[in-house]
């Protein structure tokens, strides 16, 4: 990215910790690091109030995740799971409209097997596309462990982003390059490492785990994306029982997640050149 000037600036970064660090310390620790973007679920506790701290602390929230717990009645023959599950989703779009975040993170699935794609949820998925749409936000689909779903939505409606979940992509579906297929689509990213194997969806630190960052770095330039580079993480990691991050306080956490999203927007930067 360069200014008018010609001096070379970063790709904006942000930060996004689901659990062990509360939202107050996360805002205003960040602050302090001047990160600005962060992302967080839809259904949080005290919505409001934490969207308000974020804002008094100059975070942007540029997305809403919204709620998968039960994702899979969207496919339901049972209207009455279905709808419910399909105004958990609307309440996203409701959110993002009311505090001007652009984009909802949405699932099309959960677990294994995948829900058959049938009529009923298609029409559920398009009704809440269109009242997206009357809304002004976007809805982003994130890849998860099947390519067939979501391939049947972004070939078809055009007007739906796509949200790259790296870490999804190298622990569930080796072999399936979402970024390179998508990546023109893509409107959010949630970038993390783990274990990369079968069903490994960590949410470490980048650099802590088996992910080549390289690779990620590569695609991002590749298919040309200049968004946010967002890390979607969790102190709260364990493996084999065992907390990756409890030697660490909360600022040491997020200092070292700063590092570790800094290191990588560095590398894409490198890349560009």
């Amino acid at each position: 990215m360069v200014e008018k000037s010609g001096r070379t600036t970063m790709q904006n970064i942000g930060i996004a910790i689901y659990s062990g660090v509360s939202f107050k310390k996360q805002a205003e620790y960040f602050k302090k690091l001047g990160v600005t973007s962060t992302f967080i679920g839809s259904e949080t506790a005290d919505f409001d109030g934490v969207v308000t701290t974020f804002a008094d602390n100059g975070i942007v929230c540029e997305s809403l995740h919204a709620p998968y717990k039960n994702i899979n009645d969207m496919w339901s023959s049972d209207e009455t799971v279905a709808q419910t599950m399909l105004g958990r989703l609307k309440d996203s779009v409701d959110k993002c409209a009311k505090y001007s975040i652009p984009v909802s993170v949405v699932h099309l699935s959960s677990g294994v097997p995948m829900p058959e794609i049938n009529e009923l949820g298609i029409a559920r998925f398009e009704e809440l596309f269109s009242y997206a749409e009357e809304k002004g936000v976007k809805i982003a689909l994130e890849n998860q462990r099947f390519l067939e779903n979501l391939s049947f939505f972004l070939d078809r409606y055009p007007n739906v982003g796509f949200c790259w979940d790296a870490g999804h992509e190298y622990g569930f579906t080796h072999g399936i390059n979402f970024m390179d297929m998508y990546g023109n689509r893509a409107i959010a990213l949630h970038i993390h490492d783990n274990r990369a194997g079968i069903n490994t969806d960590d949410h470490l630190l980048p650099f802590d785990g088996k992910i080549d960052f390289n690779e990620v770095a590569g695609k991002l330039v590749r298919n040309g994306y200049t968004g946010t580079i967002m890390l979607e993480i969790s102190k709260e990691v364990a493996i084999d029982g065992k907390k990756v991050y409890a030697d660490l306080t909360e600022e040491e956490y997020m200092d070292r997640a700063y590092s570790a999203v800094k290191k990588l927007a560095v590398m894409v930067e490198e890349l560009k050149k």
